[in-house]
């Protein structure tokens, strides 16, 4: 099967997730009260891929073994809080949260990513190409079909807020917020905020009718490369 053939590299990311993150299993406790729900909220380090609470890892490539540089981390110190992702030449996974919400209730996500290396000529508009090391997601009705997609890019190139529908499944959407290209600097914490409801409604063209999980990904084996992110402060609002 020739590269063209392929599934891209973040649509066969979200495939995998969604099969892992079901619905079904979604349980993390939602606050009860308040207009603010953080998601990064482990308090303690954790060793290299081990998952914190209802969050939970999923491997496209390799199928089997560890691969090449496979490496998350949750990570709480005096010197950093941070969700920490590093893949390599033959890798590509996720790590989500099983926990379900409905994006018209926390229409509002803040975070901040700090994209250390960009995989080398990555660009989620080619196929043979599509590597990213920064991808925030929200996939909505988790499961094995019938999913939707809207996931924020950093990317070396490409056009920005301006959306992109996956060559492979037209479910599957993309918003590129930073590039490499257009002097986005790599190596320093950058804080995002998007009212998710209104970009899905702008790039699906209606609202979410299906709960949601989030999750972060991070894939380097097409371009053969790699690639590193780290999140924090990732959070849900109602407003």
């Amino acid at each position: 099967m020739t590269s063209d053939q392929r599934t891209p590299a973040l649509l066969r990311l979200l495939l995998v997730l969604a099969v892992g993150l079901g619905l079904a299993q979604a349980a993390a406790a939602q606050p009860a009260t308040g207009t603010e729900w953080r998601l990064d909220d482990f308090d303690k380090t954790l060793p290299p891929n081990e998952v914190y609470g209802k969050w939970e890892g999923r491997k496209f490539s390799p199928t089997f073994g560890s691969g090449d540089r496979y490496f998350f981390q949750f990570s709480h110190t005096a010197q950093e809080h941070a969700l920490v992702l590093k893949s390599g030449s033959n890798n590509s996974f996720s790590v989500g949260l099983q926990a379900a919400f409905k994006v018209q209730n926390w229409p509002v996500l803040e975070w901040e990513w700090n994209i250390v290396q960009l995989p080398t000529g990555g660009d989620v508009r080619v196929k043979e190409k599509d590597d990213q090391a920064g991808s925030v997601c929200i996939v909505v009705n988790p499961g094995l079909t019938g999913w939707f997609s809207l996931c924020y890019l950093f990317e070396n190139d490409g056009p920005k807020d301006t959306p992109i529908t996956s060559a492979k499944n037209e479910n599957a959407r993309y918003l590129i917020l930073r590039t490499a290209k257009a002097g986005d600097k790599t190596g320093q914490w950058m804080k995002e905020k998007r009212n998710v409801l209104e970009d899905y409604k702008r790039v699906f063209g209606k609202a979410p009718e299906h709960d949601a999980i989030f999750a972060v990904m991070i894939d380097s084996d097409n371009t053969k490369s790699t690639a590193e992110a780290r999140y924090r402060n990732i959070i849900l609002r109602k407003s």
